[in-house]
Order: C-alpha cells, then sequence, then structure tokens
C-alpha cells in the first residue's frame, strides 16, 4: 500500500472515532436533560399533591377540634319563631370554637332567664344540633332604620350559640283571633301608648309604626285582637278608609269604645243666642315633630262660644295631650274652670276667685303626666287667658283673645329626642 493511500486511510478512520465520539458526548447530554426535565417534572407533580393534601388534611382537622363535632350543614331559620332557655345549664358561648370554655362564655343561665330569643343560623354538627341566637329587641321610635342596624346581628342582641337541648319552643301569642265586624274606637290618651309593628317583644323586631298625634279626631276600628304570654291584650287598628295603622295596647286610657264624639258638641251646649266657632292649630305651628313622652304633634283645638253681643262667654280648649279644659267667662272674667280626664270625665273643678284670676293648674299627684296651667289675665288686657300644657319633651299653649281670638303655639325642648312626624305617617 502507498503511503498516500495509508494517510488516507488513517485520516478516514480518524473522523470516523470522532463522529462516534462526538455522537456518544451529544447523546449523554440528551439523556441528562431528559433526567432533569423529568426529576423536575416529578418534584411539580408531588409538591401539588402535599399541597391538596395539607389543605384537605387542614379542614378535616379543623372540624375534628371543634368542641361540638364536625359540621355537617348550616342554614338560615327564621328569628321570629321564639325559645327560652330550658334548664339551668343552659350557656351561651362566644363560638363554636371555643364552645364549652368558661373564657367564651357569652350568657349564663340567670342573665338568659325570662327572655325571648331566636335563632337565625342552625348548625348540625356529629354531636348534635347548635343555635346562633339574639334576643328579642325593641327599635320604638327607631323603627326600620333600627332594624337595617341589626340584621348583621353585631350587637348587642348577639347571644352567641347553645345546643338546641338546652332551649325551648316559645309562643309569646297565646291567642289571636279576627273580628266578624269591625269594632269602633276613638282616641282618648295620645301618647301613653303608640302603634306598633308587631306587639312588643312577640317577634324579632318590633317598633313603632304610627302615632296618635294626627289621629284624635279619626274614627278608627279594630279588626283583630291577640293575647300575649303575658296576658295582656292588643287590637289592630285601622281607619274607616282601611288604611292599616298596626297593634296597640287594648286599653280604655288608650282608646275609648263606639263612634267618635265631637267634643265641641258633646261638652258645649248652647244657649239662645249663642254662637260657637272651631279653631284648630296649623300642622306647620306644631313644628311636627314626634315626642317619646308626649303627643307634640297634635294640633290643639280651642271652641269659642259668644252670645249675642259678641263677648267670650265659654272656652273649650283641647291641648296636645287630648285633653279637654273648659272655662266660664261673664264680663270679661273667668268665673269657672273645669278640667276633664282623657276619657271626657269631670277630673277637677274650680270656682276659687284668686286662682281664676292668677292661674289655675290641674295635675295628678301621683302619677307622671302632662298638667295643664291655666294663666288668666286683668280686664286690662286683650288676652282672656292662656291654656298651657306641659310636657316632658314641650310645652303647648292655646292663647284666648277678649275679640274671640286663638293663637295656639307648640314649643320642643331643645334638649330632648325629637322624631320627624314624617316617619310615623
Amino acid at each position: 500500500m502507498r503511503i498516500g493511500e495509508k494517510l488516507k486511510t488513517r485520516d478516514r478512520i480518524w473522523s470516523l472515532l470522532l463522529i462516534a465520539l462526538l455522537g456518544a458526548t451529544s447523546s449523554g447530554c440528551v439523556n441528562a436533560a431528559s433526567k432533569q426535565q423529568g426529576s423536575s417534572a416529578s418534584t411539580t407533580s408531588q409538591s401539588s399533591t402535599i399541597k391538596s393534601s395539607s389543605t384537605s388534611s387542614s379542614s378535616s382537622v379543623s372540624s375534628q377540634e371543634l368542641p361540638v363535632g364536625k359540621i355537617l350543614s348550616v342554614e338560615d331559620v327564621n328569628p321570629n319563631i321564639a325559645y327560652r332557655v330550658a334548664d339551668k345549664q343552659a350557656t351561651f358561648y362566644w363560638s363554636l370554637k371555643g364552645y364549652g370554655k368558661k373564657s367564651d362564655i357569652a350568657s349564663d343561665n340567670a342573665t338568659a332567664q325570662g327572655l325571648n330569643f331566636g335563632a337565625f343560623k342552625k348548625y348540625v354538627t356529629t354531636k348534635g344540633i347548635y343555635y346562633h341566637m339574639v334576643s328579642y329587641n325593641s327599635g320604638g321610635f327607631e323603627k326600620e332604620k333600627g332594624w337595617q342596624r341589626v340584621t348583621n346581628y353585631a350587637d348587642d342582641s348577639n347571644f352567641g350559640y347553645i345546643n338546641a337541648n338546652n332551649v325551648r319552643r316559645f309562643y309569646t301569642v297565646t291567642s289571636k283571633w279576627t273580628y266578624q265586624q269591625k269594632k269602633p274606637y276613638y282616641v282618648a290618651n295620645p301618647y301613653s301608648h303608640r302603634i306598633w309593628n308587631q306587639p312588643v317583644y312577640t317577634v324579632r323586631y318590633t317598633f313603632v309604626s304610627h302615632v296618635f298625634d294626627r289621629l284624635a279626631t279619626t274614627q278608627l276600628y279594630a279588626t283583630k285582637e291577640l293575647i300575649k304570654h303575658t296576658g295582656a291584650h292588643y287590637v289592630y287598628l285601622e281607619t274607616a278608609g282601611g288604611k292599616k295603622l298596626g297593634w296597640v295596647y287594648k286599653s280604655p286610657k288608650v282608646l275609648i269604645a263606639g263612634k267618635y264624639r265631637d267634643p265641641g258638641k258633646q261638652l258645649l251646649h248652647l244657649k239662645s243666642g249663642e254662637k260657637k266657632a272651631k279653631h284648630v292649630q296649623s300642622v306647620k305651628s306644631t313644628k311636627s315633630r314626634v315626642g317619646v313622652n308626649d303627643s307634640l304633634a297634635m294640633p290643639q283645638r280651642a271652641y269659642v262660644v259668644k252670645n249675642k253681643q259678641k263677648q267670650v262667654k265659654r272656652v273649650l280648649v283641647l291641648g296636645m295631650d287630648n285633653r279637654p279644659t273648659k272655662i266660664y267667662f261673664k264680663n270679661g272674667h273667668a268665673i269657672k274652670e273645669i278640667n276633664y280626664t282623657y276619657r271626657r270625665k269631670i277630673w277637677k273643678v274650680t270656682t276659687n276667685k284668686k286662682k281664676l284670676r292668677t292661674h289655675f293648674t290641674a295635675r295628678h299627684t301621683y302619677i307622671t303626666s302632662a298638667e295643664t296651667r291655666t294663666n288668666f289675665y286683668s280686664s286690662k288686657s286683650k288676652k282672656l287667658a292662656r291654656v298651657m300644657t306641659i310636657g316632658d319633651d314641650g310645652i303647648a299653649t292655646t292663647t284666648i283673645y277678649r275679640s274671640g281670638h286663638i293663637v295656639f303655639k307648640t314649643s320642643p325642648f331643645k334638649e330632648i329626642i325629637t322624631y320627624p312626624y314624617a316617619n310615623f305617617k
């Protein structure tokens, strides 16, 4: 073999060896990369599995660790279904997690005794049934605003959680019926009781839906009646036109049974030649505010009786408390005053000249209620008398002039909380 051919053969051999060597190296790199990718994918998959397992395990442990057992279901329930504590072991806890711990007690039996409760959440667990309870509450004059404030139950009415075995179903209303025929009523005392959406504490939240301030001369009708667990009777009122008003405590102090009687016709009897004029306070003059203790939005009324000589002979005034005051005059001076009850029965009478030249006050000695004070003026004054209703929330006055002119005024006290009458129309 020639030397040239030997060299070519050797070069070809080295080329083949180099190609083989490079192929082996490349294959090794590819395999290594494949192994690395496989290892990474395996690690990611394992990490995801652990995370999922950890979440499931955490949830399971959380449920198992609750003192009440594992929660199987949660549902909303009607808080207007009333309950009361059933035994001395009844204890409310702030949470299901802390149930049974002294540090988590929200209320014990002594605190909860006699209260009405409603459940708004029901928890079914492996150890029983538990309720999240709220106490029955009254918003009074706050009306719906109060209800909106407590819908999340994050207020004082929140009583916490209790085992269903520790409470019993309670009926706030023992009986209820509808009249076959409507029963007529009219207002006696307009502020001793108000009209409610439901009788107080018979449902989860009650409030004043209407007041009697503008209903004193309205014919009212009762259509239904109920008896609370306390034995108190309530009637449901409507107007003659069918407007639904609400529930009011049934008492002769509040309502007078029968058809409405105009006090001017009932308590003033005209003699020959006499004429009677009726005056009513304007709505604007009342300030249209509702007081908690008085009927500030009540339009006052006055009936003036004059003789043929156009002299004022008698005046009948109904102040903001709807209680009548009748004054007799002779030759421009008061000679007699009669104060009536809310049911228009004679209450106090005076013919004392000294009092009828200065002032006379009709008040109850042992009962807290509005009082009526009458001031009298000298013959030189254009005024005859001023009748004032003095309440806890304000003062209302009716001023009678010798000409028969009448001026009304209502003055709520500034430091007293009052509400717009528009809230109770």
